[in-house]
């Protein structure tokens, strides 16, 4: 009888590893945008963190991670009295799902806080202390544990395939023509509603999906994130009324729902380059 050997596939592979490291930041912390030709994984173990990138600024809460996608400007600031405890791991992968962690936040389940706790200690048989200063070239150990770069390779990959399985990315179960009625669906309600207070975990519950699913084929099926179609829905509201009306602009911000005047502003400003004033002035 003749064995007949099956070769095996693999459909992600960890080509490179640039950083490796577990911080405290002090609570004043912050790091100026920056981007690089690889991913970057933020996982934060206690604590929160304010995260802005091309894909998403907002919170990051304890045991969620996001995974910065190559060559996007991001940066991290620490909000609270407490010292956030946060794993920062730079790596190349060859699997474009990875981009699909970039929109949103996820949280960790159990089983994946003890593969990325394995991926730091199999970490610590690779490079050099310390691991807790930012650096841009981390030396390798010139002794190393038999099979310790292998090793680490395997135990990132084995976490990225459990939060891609987990996240539910990859399946093939759904047909595009589903997927782009149910995004002209949450399209519509976000065009009807755009005004009032809504976050991704909303109408991921009212669109029966979860968050990284709906991020995901949101951006698939229209070229930007939720949080750029509803920001330029808005912008595009508050610069038609101060075109088109004598309001005040404060009056504006009020109608607008905006928190203040001066977060109308800025967001006004980061949208267009000019302020509500500047641009009234301009176009009228």
């Amino acid at each position: 009888m003749e064995y007949i050997t099956k070769k095996l596939n693999s459909t992600l592979s960890v080509t490179g590893i640039v950083n490796l490291h577990f911080f405290e930041f002090d609570k004043d912390f912050e790091t100026v945008g920056e981007r690089h030709p690889f991913y970057e994984l933020v996982y934060v173990n206690t604590g929160k963190l304010y995260i802005e990138s091309e894909d998403y600024t907002g919170l990051l809460l304890k045991n969620q991670a996001i995974i910065h996608r190559e060559n996007t400007i991001h940066s991290l600031k620490c909000i609270t009295e407490t010292r956030p405890a946060v794993i920062i791991i730079g790596f190349e992968c060859d699997s474009e799902l990875i981009d699909s962690f970039s929109p949103s936040p996820i949280t960790l389940d159990r089983l994946a806080i003890e593969k990325i706790a394995e991926v730091v200690k199999e970490g610590r048989n690779v490079f050099v202390p310390p691991y807790n200063i930012p650096t841009h070239n981390m030396k390798k150990k010139k002794s190393q544990v038999y099979g310790s770069e292998q090793m680490l390779r395997i135990m990132l990959e084995n976490f990225l395939i459990h939060i891609i399985r987990v996240e539910g990315f990859g399946k093939k179960d759904e047909t595009p023509s589903k997927k782009l009625t149910a995004i002209s669906e949450i399209k519509k309600y976000v065009d009807d509603n755009f005004l009032e207070k809504m976050t991704i975990d909303e109408l991921a519950f009212l669109f029966h999906t979860n968050r990284a699913t709906l991020c995901k084929e949101f951006k698939d099926s229209t070229g930007c994130t939720l949080v750029e179609y509803v920001n330029g829905k808005r912008f595009d509201e508050a610069s038609r009324r101060i075109r088109e009306s004598e309001d005040s602009i404060t009056r504006i911000a009020e109608e607008m729902k905006f928190e203040s005047i001066h977060y109308f502003t800025r967001f006004f400003k980061k949208m267009s380059g000019m302020t509500p004033s500047e641009y009234r002035k301009e176009n009228t």
